[in-house]
Parts: C-alpha cells; sequence; structure tokens
C-alpha cells in the first residue's frame, strides 16, 4: 500500500485497485478504529456514523468498511446515502466517536474515496491521518464484536438541521432549478419545494455510473439552459458529495464559490454577523474578491487549498464565513463545505431583499486561467527543466501584468494544476498553455 494514503481530502483512487481493495479498506478502518479509541481514552467499543454517495463502488467500500470496523469491536450506524456534510452533522449529533464518508466527490464515477470526521464532525488533522496511517494492519483491542445496523431517520434529521440552520425561510414560490449531479443531494435537494420554493430537480436519477456526468457544480451547461428556459430566478447546481455549491443567475450566468462568497459575506455584514469582519478563502480566490471587501472594511484571510485548512482558520480565530473558489462554502459553526446550507442561505437573501442574484453575485473578476494537465507521476518541480523555465519566464511576465501563479498538484487526482491570474487574458493563457505543454513532455 502507499505509505503516504491521505491526500486534500481524506483518501481516494480507484476501486479495486491499491489502496482501495476490500482487504486494503478493512485495514485502513482497523487504523481509524485505534485512533478513534485513542481520543475515546481507550475506549473499547466507540461508535461512527458512515454515510456514502450514489457510486456503484460504494456498496463494496461500506461493506469492507463496516466489516473492518466492526472486527475491532467498533459498532457502525449505516446512514445511507447523504451529503458529506451530513455525515460530518450527525457524527456530532448523534455523539458518535466519529465518521465516515464514502465519497470521491466531483471525481468521475469510476473513481471513489473515504473521508474520516471526528467526535466533533472535523476533518482529520494532518497528524491524526499520520496515526491512521502508522496504526493501518494492527490489530486493535476490543471487548466484543462491534455491531452494524442502518439509523433510519438520518436524512430527517439532517433535513431538520438544514431548516433550522438556514432560519426556515419561506421561499415563496421562488422559482428555482435544482441540478443534484446524480449525486448524494438527489433526495435532500427537496428541501427547497419543503420550504415553499417552486423549485424543480434535474439529474437527480442516480444509476452508480452517473454522478458528476456532465452535469452538477463542475458541468453547469445544462442548468445555464433550463433555468433561461424556465426563466427561472436562480439555478444550483451541487457536486457529487453536494459539498460544493456553484449558482446561475437569471440570465444564465455561472456565479462561482467567489462570487457566492461575496454576496453571503456582504449580507452577514449588513446584520453584524461577520464575526471578525474577516472571511476566510485560498490561494485561487480571484484578487478581485479581496478589491471587493476592501471597499466595505472587510479583511480576507487566505490559506492553502481545502476547505479543512478554511475550516481551521476560521475555527482558530473564531470567523464564521469562508471557502474556495470551486464552491466549498462554510458558515457559521459548521465544520465543512455544505452546498445546501449554503444554497438555501442566498436563495433566502434573495427573498429577503427582492434582489436578482446578478446583482447580489456580482463580482468583476480579474483574468485568470486554469488548465489541468493529467500527469502519470507527481515529480518535483524544480527538478523539470523545461517546465521550471516556462514558470520562471511567465512569473517575470506576470510582473509587468500585475498577475500571480499559482501551480501545484491536485491532492485528490494525478493533476498538476495550472492557474495564471493578469490583466491581459490572451497573454495568460499563453503563458499558462507554455507551461501545459512543457509539464506534458515532462511529466507523461
Amino acid at each position: 500500500m502507499n505509505p503516504k494514503l491521505f491526500g486534500t481530502d481524506g483518501i481516494r483512487g480507484i476501486p479495486g485497485e491499491e489502496p482501495l481493495t476490500s482487504e486494503s479498506i478493512r485495514k485502513i478502518a482497523g487504523g481509524f478504529a485505534t485512533l478513534l479509541k485513542k481520543m475515546a481514552n481507550g475506549k473499547k467499543n466507540p461508535s461512527v456514523v458512515l454515510g456514502k454517495d450514489t457510486r456503484a463502488s460504494c456498496a463494496m467500500i461500506e461493506q469492507a468498511i463496516a466489516a473492518g470496523l466492526t472486527d475491532v469491536g467498533v459498532d457502525v450506524q449505516l446512514l445511507g446515502v447523504l451529503p458529506t456534510a451530513a455525515v460530518a452533522y450527525l457524527t456530532s449529533h448523534l455523539k458518535a466517536d466519529g465518521g465516515i464518508m464514502i465519497s470521491a466527490s466531483h471525481n468521475p464515477s469510476d473513481e471513489n474515496g473515504i473521508k474520516f470526521f471526528t467526535s466533533t464532525g472535523e476533518k482529520l488533522n494532518e497528524k491524526e491521518e499520520a496515526f491512521v496511517e502508522k496504526n493501518i494492519g494492527l490489530r486493535a483491542e476490543r471487548s466484543r464484536k462491534g455491531t452494524a445496523m442502518t439509523f433510519a431517520k438520518a436524512e430527517a434529521e439532517y433535513l431538520s438541521f438544514l431548516a433550522d440552520s438556514s432560519g426556515k425561510p419561506k421561499l415563496n414560490s421562488l422559482p428555482i432549478i435544482i441540478d443534484a449531479a446524480n449525486g448524494a443531494a438527489y433526495k435532500a435537494a427537496g428541501i427547497f419545494a419543503t420550504l415553499g420554493a417552486a423549485a424543480a430537480v434535474i439529474n437527480n436519477k442516480p444509476d452508480g455510473k452517473n454522478i458528476n456526468k456532465d452535469c452538477g457544480a463542475l458541468h453547469p451547461e445544462q442548468l445555464q439552459k433550463e433555468v433561461l428556459a424556465a426563466k427561472a430566478a436562480c439555478g444550483i447546481a451541487f457536486d457529487g458529495d453536494s459539498d460544493r455549491l456553484i449558482m446561475v443567475d437569471e440570465k444564465g450566468s455561472v456565479a462561482d464559490g467567489d462570487a457566492i462568497i461575496l454576496a453571503l459575506a456582504k449580507q452577514m455584514l449588513s446584520k453584524n454577523k461577520l464575526a471578525g469582519k474577516t472571511v476566510v478563502v485560498t490561494e485561487y480566490t480571484n484578487t478581485a474578491f479581496d478589491d471587493e471587501l476592501e471597499k466595505l472594511g472587510v479583511k480576507v484571510a487566505r490559506v492553502k487549498t481545502g476547505d479543512k485548512y478554511v475550516y481551521e482558520e476560521m475555527k482558530k480565530r473564531g470567523y464564521a464565513l469562508g471557502g474556495e473558489q470551486s464552491g466549498h462554502i462554510i458558515i457559521g459553526n459548521n465544520t465543512t463545505g455544505d452546498g445546501i446550507l449554503a444554497a438555501l442561505s442566498v436563495a433566502s437573501m434573495m427573498k429577503e431583499t427582492g434582489k436578482p442574484l446578478s446583482e447580489l453575485a456580482k463580482l468583476e473578476q480579474k483574468p485568470q486561467v486554469l488548465i489541468n494537465v493529467e500527469v502519470k507521476e507527481k515529480k518535483e518541480l524544480s527538478t523539470l527543466p523545461l517546465t521550471s523555465a516556462a514558470i520562471a519566464a511567465a512569473e517575470k511576465m506576470l510582473q509587468q501584468l500585475k498577475g500571480r501563479t499559482l501551480i501545484r498538484y491536485s491532492g485528490t487526482q494525478n493533476m498538476l494544476r495550472i492557474m495564471l491570474e493578469g490583466n491581459n487574458k490572451g497573454e495568460i493563457k499563453k503563458l499558462a498553455e507554455e507551461i501545459a505543454e512543457a509539464a506534458k513532455k515532462e511529466l507523461n
């Protein structure tokens, strides 16, 4: 097994291949059980809640995790198909000692992953991840074999939480189109209609293989057409495990995470709910976001990519809003991105202010180009002469364009992400393509 299993957001891979074989998954579950027993002061029979998205491979992984946990004395509550944020919430709400979500989020259906939570619903930090890896394959002491039981009220408990957390907004007849990405939100998305919206849900018929396929937060093209055709007030797009939110305004334009977070920040500021007058974002957030909030006297704190790092900064400083350009948005005391809660908050804002989404989420972003290059191996970039030279040339040019570069490997996929931002889109596109071409030659 790979000595470094954890990426930016848990463990990911191809089901049936290392590390996602049944045997390895059982061992990983055992390592997590050892961590939980340590955190629960040696408790021999801790409890874990276990949720999943709609991928066909989730059944095999769920079975392997449950077997690995019960074998070392852990009691498991099976939640069924639910968003990642629901698992995080229910871990804490049900007073479980830990939580696990089976999902590869926005990745294709032939990939899958495992996300882990502590008793507070927080994702594991790097020390905790290292502890799990160190204890994989070690048999933890048990007083009895654990049990695995279905928790039938999981969805109802999460929907109740969503309604309460969003203030039970009255979305009376607000016309919206929701793209559930054939993923974990395909049933939970019904809460918008429950709260009074005239909501139509598309891509809500998962078959195990169509999750994220040409739909959802990464592919909003269909949603854009549907919004315009229906003359809806907005469109809402989730990804496979619903921890991301991308929206479409009434004009058919896409509002990414930056624009949505900006709208929420302004609303929270007006209600004196923006703690510390600070918003936490990552390196990818467009610098136009900072400029807009600076006008309002709001500060921007930047952290490295990953919503768990956004959460860590929010918790450390007591901030109430943070997120990523990709659509992970954390509000209040939540411990992870929750696309449904964020969408409810925006829909409520639209009804309360009477303003269209195009006005609320207006953000004239600086030109930004992102190119993803699939790679066979993640080599240190400084050891690649062609790629290093292309990056150096781009950085020199961007000094004149008042821009910046952000070039890093994905923590969840075999991919090099090349992001350039500057005042001239044509020029930064050319520079990004030159870096990409060099990377393709040296990494494939």
